[in-house]
């Protein structure tokens, strides 16, 4: 059971703490303690002393000014030049001086995206500060992964969904992005910055230094005169720090954020302008959330542990801990952007690994399991009756026996609607944002409402012309249909116009990329450019058309061409 309980084809509603009955009105469509949360996120410029403004809310991430002598330094830059170019406007009614440097916390896109807007008529020759190995963060979306990162980012984003009670009301720590072009980086960082600098910038004295955020290559920037800091991604952020994330992130230490957190302590701010969030401009505020915020990224730490080393489950855990009192009632210490139980969850199987008790060394898959508990509940009838008469009360555990008839039978239409009708009924009632988000995305997806595939055919098209022919040809290795190729061996070699040629070589039920051999035997030669690789990759055509409507030639055995074809998806 516990593999299913951990996949359900991706639902997301693996039991989390004690179950509880529903008992919100029919007619609710928010959570109203979300809705009220939310309604507090007003966008504006907040000034801050005498020469910082905070950009909050203006997009789905923070980022600020400081006012120099002459000119105006810029701390990150936003997701989307829309948001930011607003933020500059408000800005513009207090100074009209010129941008003279800009910091980057941290390189994911929702902090730089909108750096057009900002530097628009900023001379080309300005500093950019930036986090030394900066480049591995922007790596990360050039990775294999992209794709399902960024499918799971929208998602928890409120992305492909529309705006509304019946829809996005936001993800917790701000509005949902609305997509725009965006920048892809025209101003890296010329300064790498791998240790503390203290430098003056147009007559500010700023220190910059490495502090552990979202991801490991992540700068602070700290003004001591003014006594207010720049936290990029890192606790806090006016929810339950978000340590672990439900989309999966490796990089992400909760021993080091937690470090951060005791520097932020130690330093002892009146202002924090934070990624995502609530400025905090309230000195004893700050005091407080700290220290349980750091308390509360031990807690999590700490349990974790004790479970994991006396031999225990997560879900052991998840049945029996709570979370303290002090942190449960804080304001701004509320799962409206994860659940406090995901990121246990996260952390434990980081820390654990996925096998961990009983029901982990006996488990099923999934399809398996259902196939032995439909019958053993009762039947098709009895099950989509149940989760029927308890979508209301019940939904979670409605989604699930749904899903058990589904993994039975794809075809159970009656089933899927009983699914969709209870997780719309869970996203109403549940206090996580993005879980809202989750649950309301999967059910427009699974009713094509939303085309990953054409939402991000663009970025993730930019991504790969980054790469070289060899990892560009490799990625093709994760869409062989595995199941399909027992006993074949066929080896094609591709010539790239625009690149070089190289050995496709399909054995094993794994495809080979390596150097051409010219004593090994092909079925023939295969020229296309890079273009046609990326649109397979990307899912514009499949490898099938390409090699029938000519934008792959193939000379050689035909029959083996097409066969060799039809084992990618």
């Amino acid at each position: 059971m516990k593999t299913f309980l951990f996949l359900l084809l991706g639902f997301g509603l693996a039991p989390l703490g004690h179950a509880q009955a529903v008992t919100a009105p029919s007619d609710q469509r928010v959570n109203p303690t979300v809705l009220a949360h939310q309604q507090t996120l007003i966008p504006g410029l907040k000034k801050l002393g005498t020469r910082v403004y905070g950009a909050e809310f203006m997009g789905y991430s923070n980022f600020g000014f400081i006012e120099g002598d002459t000119g105006i330094i810029v701390v990150d830059a936003g997701w989307f030049p829309t948001p930011t170019a607003n933020a500059m406007k408000l800005l513009r009614e207090y100074t009209n001086k010129p941008i003279v440097a800009v910091i980057y916390t941290h390189l994911h896109m929702d902090h730089y995206g909108g750096i057009q807007a900002v530097l628009t008529d900023a001379s080309a020759d300005i500093p950019v500060y930036g986090p030394a190995d900066w480049e591995a963060t922007v790596a990360m979306g050039q990775s294999v992964t992209h794709k399902a990162t960024l499918r799971r980012a929208f998602m928890q984003m409120g992305i492909p969904i529309p705006d509304g009670l019946d829809g996005t009301v936001g993800n917790g720590i701000g509005p949902s992005p609305r997509l725009e072009r965006n920048d892809t980086l025209s101003y890296p960082p010329t300064i790498d910055v791998a240790e503390k600098i203290e430098v003056t910038i147009d007559g500010v004295s700023l220190e910059i230094f490495p502090a552990e955020g979202d991801v490991p290559e992540h700068l602070w920037v700290w003004l001591p005169e003014d006594r207010i800091l720049f936290s990029g991604d890192a606790p806090p952020h006016g929810v339950f720090p978000a340590v672990e994330t439900a989309r999966f992130e490796m990089g992400r230490d909760p021993n080091k954020m937690m470090a951060s957190v005791q520097k932020t302590i130690d330093l002892d701010p009146l202002a924090i302008v934070p990624g995502h969030s609530s400025i905090i401009d309230d000195h004893a505020e700050i005091r407080e959330l700290m220290t349980l915020t750091r308390d509360t990224i031990q807690f999590l730490i700490d349990q974790v542990d004790r479970f994991y080393l006396t031999n225990r489950s997560v879900d052991d855990l998840l049945n029996t801990i709570e979370l303290p009192p002090s942190v449960a009632a804080h304001p701004q210490l509320q799962p409206y952007y994860h659940r406090w139980e995901w990121m246990m969850q996260q952390r434990f199987t980081k820390r654990a690994g996925f096998i961990d008790d009983w029901m982990d060394y006996l488990s099923h898959n999934a399809y398996d399991e259902a196939q032995r508990l439909v019958p053993a509940l009762g039947g098709r009838e009895k099950i989509l009756q149940m989760a029927a008469d308890t979508t209301a009360s019940d939904p979670q555990w409605a989604a699930r026996l749904a899903t058990y008839l589904i993994l039975v039978d794809s075809s159970d239409d009656q089933a899927r609607q009983v699914r969709q009708q209870a997780s719309i009924r869970f996203a109403q009632v549940t206090s996580s944002t993005n879980q809202r988000n989750y649950l309301l995305g999967l059910v427009a997806e699974e009713n094509g409402d939303i085309d990953f595939d054409r939402m991000l055919r663009a970025p993730v098209a930019g991504s790969l012309r980054a790469v070289d022919d060899s990892e560009l040809l490799s990625r093709l290795r994760n869409r062989v249909i595995a199941e399909q190729a027992d006993n074949v061996d066929i080896v094609v070699r591709l010539a790239l116009t625009d690149g070089e040629t190289f050995d496709l070589h399909l054995i094993n039920n794994i495809l080979r990329v390596s150097w051409p051999d010219m004593e090994r035997a092909t079925s023939g030669q295969w020229t296309t450019d890079r273009q046609t690789i990326i649109a397979i990759l990307t899912d514009e055509l499949s490898m099938m058309e390409a090699l029938t409507n000519g934008r792959i030639r193939a000379s050689g055995d035909q029959q083996r061409h097409q066969r060799f074809a039809s084992l990618f998806e």
